[in-house]
């Protein structure tokens, strides 16, 4: 377009010819026998419904054994074309509104689906030839959506399907696709099908001819061969390999992991009971903020060893305890192209992914959108599994399991697709509170969920991660800058700035709470993204960082050798680092012998690696750093013995302190969901922020050619501290002593040598997380 030679934006772009293996209106010929094929959508921007039905020649008469000669169309191909209802296509030459389908008797074989994107389904599903309907009652919420249809393939969506050709000896086919463009809402100058209207006085294209293109709803051609027939495909045969067995050896409960959130749909599969429909059926209602649902238990009773068989989890007065679960919902937000959502620079409509605030109100801001580069908000916990450990059911709410609830206020369907891990379907609801199940062919799991306008869609995600080659020694977290094309420090949303101007603010944290942002690093942990799979979407920024955090590798070699007299007595406490992906080392000791509790002496930050709680400086550094490793510990004049011990920590999310008492309410250190994790493989803990010490001030005093004293003091402005970290280093950086004082001291002093000049900082820490550093003090 000459007048817009540069887009801000893409939209968009459905095109007019499908390609299928790479070619356009492809033919093919097959026996009369089932085949087995998978199917992927891999279009930018378009949905399909495929169905197959009877092709037929120039006079409309259905190309099979009774018609041996086909008459060919203007092109000289015969059986080219699918029999539409002709006085719907001569309506819609009037009224483009008119959705015309085909003559109804034509349609060809079933699809009988076995699995999708993420395996295996519970149980096959017989999908029929069906036109696209859309939901026309005007007396709920999710009217103008897709209702019926056949096998609906969003893109990125994957089927493993099962076609019988038996029955169609010499017969032609077509794969016909009526899906419209964009989906739900139609635009009839994307629907090219043969006689459909002429367009061209508003953009689109003239009308198609019979055996032409641009035709996007003839596929391709199957002809069958006129050949004896194969016996019929055994239906049964495949349900019952899918059906529970009593050794678990059923196709699903053998090769799937197992399912969150238990429901009647997957009884036949395991062999359970739980409720398909009242109280306890595992769907989330309109109104919920958590769900309580039965799980899968293991029965030992059956199979003493990890795996199916499964029984379903109980409610008893007895001896049995409560076997469910419950989990929080996360709220999660799409909006796309209405007035909400825009690109901010050029003001085009765009889509963005974000999250919609606790207890939203009507009045108060309760949908935040989120760009790529804003802060993470998707923060999880990876669920390891150890070396040839099958996954095991949910046991335990904090497993690292969370339910996501995403709200939709906007015109698509979004094709939501989920990398590292697949996520259960566990119901749509309108904001009507009608609860919608998933189709039998989105059963089990995916990683490409279809999520409609103007209702919730509810996925159970269970982060089990692959598990990598020992021999890689681990992987190293994603530390990077929230916006890698723009420089450290440059404001990515100046929020102050525009409420001073009087213009919308456009940036928030999950709470509501409005935010500056500025470029610095973050901990991404094991970084995957999530994303609709609308290409043009995705490009709008559609798209979010996913923060999984992973455990670090423990420590190794630890040695703790005493030395000095009287007050300098002091532990050199090494180690040897074994992790790639640790943010700090956790210092624990105890009295020698002794059986009682560890006690935390300090918590420190990874050296040469980035701050991520300030701007970097030039020695910033994000590289995975192992090897030696220690911390001195001054015990000062005692004659106590202590044994120590060290674990390596990983704090994933964005620790940036985003509070600013004059602009929100956002607590000292905090603003955005971070996760911690260590190398004592214990549950995860949501860190708590501490706030940063602050107006560092001392003293240097001489007391003779060798020594010095210093005195320290801080303001304290944390309530949640473990202690402080008091960090010395000469004036060029080297030489780096740390010391610790307990929780709710800020103050502090020790022996230095004289004549040299240090440099210190302290920070707060907790037992999950650390603060910023105070300012830098030079002494003398």
């Amino acid at each position: 377009m000459p007048s817009t030679p540069y887009n801000s934006m893409g939209m968009e772009a459905f095109m007019d010819t499908p390609v299928v293996n790479g070619k356009a209106y492809p033919t093919v010929t097959l026996d009369p026998k089932p085949y087995r094929l998978r199917i992927l959508n891999a279009a930018n921007d378009r949905f399909m419904n495929l169905s197959l039905y009877q092709a037929v020649d120039a006079n409309g008469t259905v190309c099979d054994l009774n018609n041996p000669t086909p008459v060919a169309e203007s092109t000289g191909v015969a059986c080219t074309e699918v029999a539409l209802n002709p006085t719907e296509v001569a309506a819609a030459l009037d009224d483009p509104t008119v959705f015309p389908t085909p003559a109804a008797g034509t349609e060809g074989p079933d699809w009988i689906v076995m699995g999708n994107e993420g395996g295996f389904l519970p149980a096959p599903a017989v999908v029929p030839a069906h036109p696209t309907t859309w939901v026309n009652d005007p007396t709920v919420f999710n009217a103008g959506n897709v209702d019926q249809h056949s096998l609906l393939v969003a893109p990125a969506e994957r089927f493993d399907v099962v076609v019988d050709l038996s029955q169609y000896a010499g017969q032609t086919l077509i794969v016909y696709n009526d899906a419209p463009a964009a989906f739900p809402a139609r635009d009839p100058r994307y629907d090219y099908y043969t006689g459909n209207g002429d367009y061209r006085d508003s953009g689109g294209a003239p009308s198609t001819l019979a055996g032409y293109g641009p035709n996007t709803r003839t596929m391709m051609q199957i002809k069958v061969a006129d050949a004896p027939a194969a016996e019929p495909f055994d239906l049964a045969a495949l349900e019952a390999a899918f059906a529970h067995q009593s050794d678990g050896s059923g196709v699903f409960e053998s090769g799937q992991k197992p399912i969150v959130v238990g429901q009647g749909e997957y009884n036949t599969a395991y062999g359970t009971s739980f409720p398909t429909n009242g109280a306890g059926n595992g769907t989330v209602q309109i109104y919920d903020t958590s769900l309580t649902f039965g799980r899968l238990v293991e029965d030992t009773t059956v199979n003493d060893t990890p795996g199916a068989p499964f029984r379903t989890s109980v409610t008893s007065t007895d001896a049995t305890l409560d076997e469910r679960l419950t989990v929080n919902l996360k709220p999660k937000m799409i909006q796309d192209e209405m007035g909400e959502a825009f690109e901010s620079e050029y003001g085009r409509m765009s889509g963005f992914l974000g999250v919609e605030t606790p207890n939203a109100q009507a009045g108060l801001q309760n949908m935040i959108l989120y760009g790529f580069s804003m802060p993470p908000t998707e923060v999880l916990d990876g669920i390891e599994l150890p070396p040839g450990m099958e996954a095991t059911p949910i046991a335990q709410a904090d497993d690292g399991t969370q339910i996501w609830k995403f709200t939709h206020n906007g015109v698509d369907t979004h094709p939501m697709h989920f990398h590292l891990y697949d996520v259960q379907l566990l119901n749509r609801v309108g904001w009507d509170g009608i609860v919608r199940k998933p189709e039998a062919t989105e059963l089990g799991w995916k990683d490409t969920v279809r999520i409609s306008p103007l209702e919730d869609t509810i996925v159970a995600v269970r982060p089990i991660i692959p598990p990598i080659p020992e021999a890689w020694g681990g992987l190293p977290n994603s530390v990077r800058l929230l916006d890698p094309s723009m420089p450290a420090g440059a404001y990515i949303a100046n929020t102050t700035q525009q409420e001073a101007m009087g213009l919308p603010l456009m940036a928030f944290n999950p709470d509501g709470e409005p935010i500056d942002v500025r470029n610095h690093y973050v901990n991404y942990g094991w970084e995957y993204v999530l994303h609709c799979h609308i290409l043009s979407h995705e490009e709008m920024d559609m798209m979010r960082t996913q923060a999984v955090a992973v455990n670090p590798s423990a420590p190794t070699d630890i040695v703790a050798t005493r030395s000095g007299s009287g007050r300098n007595q002091q532990y050199l406490v090494t180690w040897n680092d074994t992790s790639k992906n640790e943010t700090a080392f956790v210092i624990e000791r105890r009295l020698a012998g002794s059986t009682g509790p560890w006690t935390e002496v300090a918590m420190v930050q990874t050296e040469d690696r980035v701050n991520l709680t300030t701007l970097p400086t030039a020695k910033t550094e994000t590289g995975a750093a192992t090897g030696p490793a220690s911390y001195v510990d001054a015990i000062g004049n005692t004659r106590d013995n202590y044994e120590y011990q060290v674990y390596a920590i990983n704090t994933v999310g964005d620790t940036w302190d985003y509070s600013d008492p004059a602009f929100n309410e956002i607590p000292p250190g905090g603003g955005f969901p971070t996760i911690t994790v260590d190398s004592r493989n214990t549950p995860q803990t949501v860190g708590d922020p501490v706030s940063a010490p602050t107006n560092l001030t001392g003293t240097l005093t001489v007391k003779n050619k060798k020594t010095s004293t210093v005195n320290l003091s801080w303001t304290d402005n944390a309530d949640n501290e473990t202690g402080f970290l008091i960090q010395r280093t000469n004036s060029d950086g080297s030489n780096v002593v740390n010391a610790t004082v307990g929780a709710n001291i800020s103050t502090f002093t020790q022996t230095v040598t004289s004549g040299v000049a240090y440099l210190y900082r302290v920070h707060a820490f907790s037992d999950t997380t650390q603060s910023g550093w105070s300012n830098t003090l030079a002494l003398p």
